[in-house]
């Protein structure tokens, strides 16, 4: 896998663009998440975005939880790195019965050393302690506290079956994406990186993890496909970057490939990780959408989503200018 590429111009760019990649005022949050999860959704299928990558996925009676970030910082230590833009809609504590937690690889931005150790010291009274994760990623969840034995590793075309509540299961299945992996300087690719499938009986849900453009994700939607939702990543793009990261153009071709009905972006808007404006990649990729009439959904942090659930471009409220009283 090439290393992303740094040149002049981009060096440039990250000067430029500093006061335009993190939001100036704060980011509208759904008003109660705790309450719209206490209540029973309508239907099998319900998922809420928490920020970035992490979104709870209720399907088909099991409760799963995609790359779980509560840290402050996408980063190594806890002094520097980049800083979140936005508290979480919940705390662990408040998450319920959380049947796994799927992880598709090992960056900083999606297996968060905090989290996990809070996670398997029992912070989140509801988790029942299985992580569904790729190849090798256990081991840095086995120095973080997590028992060998809660750990499910899965190759690309490997599935593990998960149990839920009155005898539910969904099997998450671990798929190829075009990435990379490391949380140093000496363990670049060591461990695997995956997509993951959600199958349920009745539901069918796809999670990009990170990935750049590859015709796999055709593949994938001719043996896993339809889905319901397809969740991809729109954020941390650029152009030199098109091997690893998708960018919104991007996002919305690989999902005319998968077979999903809707698609929900993630991986923008809580970590500055990219060069562009923190709100450019869900911009370029609603305009997109409209003008191609392609089912979008932009739900604001922490926001219960259904099939009936209505989404708006919300980011373009915190551009607006302030109103002034005359």
């Amino acid at each position: 896998m090439m290393k992303q590429p740094f040149t002049p111009a981009m060096a440039y760019e990250q000067l430029s663009g500093l006061g335009k990649r993190a939001p100036s005022q704060p980011l509208p949050m759904f008003a109660d998440t705790l309450g719209a999860l206490a209540r029973a959704p309508s239907s099998t299928l319900r998922l809420t975005w928490l920020g970035h990558s992490t979104v709870l996925i209720e399907i088909d009676g099991v409760r799963l939880l995609t790359d779980p970030v509560f840290g402050e910082r996408a980063s190594p230590v806890s002094f520097a790195g980049p800083k979140r833009f936005h508290k979480m809609p919940l705390s662990l504590a408040e998450l319920g019965r959380i049947d796994a937690v799927v992880l598709s690889h090992d960056h900083y931005d999606h297996l968060c050393a905090p989290t996990v150790r809070a996670l398997a010291a029992g912070a989140s009274p509801g988790f029942k302690g299985r992580f569904v994760t790729a190849l090798g990623v256990g081991a840095h969840l086995e120095k973080l506290g997590v028992l060998p034995g809660n750990i499910t590793e899965l190759d690309w075309g490997a599935g593990h079956t998960v149990s839920g509540e009155h005898g539910a299961t969904v099997d998450v299945v671990a798929v190829p994406a075009q990435h990379f992996s490391g949380r140093g300087a000496l363990d670049r690719n060591s461990t695997l990186w995956a997509g993951m499938c959600m199958l349920g009986p009745k539901h069918r849900v796809f999670f990009s993890g990170d990935t750049g453009a590859t015709a796999e994700h055709a593949d994938i939607g001719a043996s896993f496909g339809p889905f319901d939702i397809a969740l991809f990543e729109i954020g941390a793009f650029h152009p030199a970057w098109g091997d690893i990261h998708l960018g919104p153009d991007g996002a919305f071709e690989a999902f005319a490939r998968i077979n999903a009905r809707a698609l929900l972006p993630v991986h923008w808007s809580t970590f500055d990780l990219g060069l562009h404006p923190w709100q450019e990649p869900a911009e370029q990729l609603f305009t997109r959408t409209r003008r191609e009439q392609a089912a979008l959904l932009t739900p604001q942090l922490g926001q219960p989503l259904e099939r009936d659930s209505s989404t708006a471009a919300w980011w373009r409220d915190v551009l607006a200018p302030p109103r002034t009283l005359r």
